[in-house]
């Protein structure tokens, strides 16, 4: 994915604004030390109006994306985060999403999800593993 294809997110249009993006847009258009301090400007900015907005919402994102089932399961989750990834990690979230599906399936035919796990190779193992560690930290309830 290229840097003019990123979207923004709903964290990024909650806290930030048209001003902040219109100063983002000069940047390259100004000499070195005043991209730096206005780069330096911008993110403090941002990290600002974020402290305020889950300071002013104690839910935080639930109210932006008003959590309810389509938002709860690991696979939606994959499918927000997808846009943002590059192609090797897009084709990666794929394999995810095919393989929590062939779970939630398997779960019920009777397999065991030791024995999907046991049918990958071992780095992809690791890898779906890492994956499955982030995605049950972010879940509700999760630990992060």
């Amino acid at each position: 994915m290229s840097e003019k294809e990123l979207k923004l997110t709903d964290l990024d249009y909650a806290t930030g604004d048209h001003h902040l993006q219109m100063v983002k847009a000069a940047l390259p258009y100004l000499d070195i030390g005043r991209q730096r301090n206005l780069s330096m400007f911008v993110k403090v900015e941002e990290l600002l109006r974020t402290m305020e907005f889950f300071r002013n919402n104690e839910d935080g994102m639930m109210k932006i994306c008003a959590l309810d089932a389509e938002h709860t399961s690991p696979q939606s989750m994959l499918s927000a985060v997808r846009p943002y990834a590059n192609h090797q990690e897009q084709e990666m979230i794929d394999m995810m999403t095919r393989f929590l599906e062939t779970r939630k399936g398997a779960a019920n035919a009777g397999v065991t999800p030791d024995q999907l796990l046991a049918l990958l190779p071992p780095d992809v193992k690791n890898q779906f593993e890492t994956l499955q560690m982030v995605i049950q930290s972010f879940a509700p309830g999760g630990s992060a």
